[in-house]
């Protein structure tokens, strides 16, 4: 994986570990980055990460509500069969 440095001028309180773990919620909550590379561009433990997400409602599962209703769909089908 390449490394890149980018610089941006920070405004207001805001110091510079705030605006990596934003940035690093930000775009994994876009999908751009997996949960792993996430932590490590906010420079934390993966249990640290997700406490971060947490704390601005991001979901650590990444998956659409669509998918999931699909997938309960699915698994309600198989009890169905079972029993």
């Amino acid at each position: 994986m390449a490394v890149k440095k980018l610089e941006v001028p920070l405004v207001g309180d805001v110091n510079e570990d705030e605006a990596r773990i934003a940035l690093a919620a930000e775009l994994y909550r876009e999908g751009k980055m997996t949960l792993k590379q996430a932590a490590d561009t906010a420079q934390l433990t993966l249990w640290d990460f997700l406490y971060e997400l947490g704390k601005r409602k991001i979901s650590y599962t990444n998956i659409a509500v669509e998918d999931l209703q699909e997938e309960l769909g699915e698994i309600g089908e198989g009890a169905h069969a079972c029993g």
